[in-house]
């Protein structure tokens, strides 16, 4: 396991970003309100796909409810 040094390095130099569960309760609720009430659009496929992935992994670690079609931004 990494020593909390390493960890804050990570994160200093932007390869790690760390949410408790409380904070991602807080905030996927409000990512899916806020980004699913715009237009779809092809120039949100990247965005969408992070989402997708905040989305999942909150989802399998904090029991959030999980990414769905519905919940796609984008065309794709």
């Amino acid at each position: 396991m990494e020593d909390i040094q390493d960890i804050t390095k990570a994160i200093e130099t932007g390869d790690l970003f760390l949410l408790t569960r409380e904070e991602m309760t807080l905030l996927v609720p409000w990512l899916r309100n806020t980004l699913t009430t715009q237009e779809k659009q092809d120039e949100n496929s990247d965005l969408c796909q992070l989402f997708s992935k905040v989305m999942r992994l909150s989802n399998r670690l904090y029991g959030t409810e999980p990414f769905n079609r519905n919940t796609c931004i984008c065309n794709g």
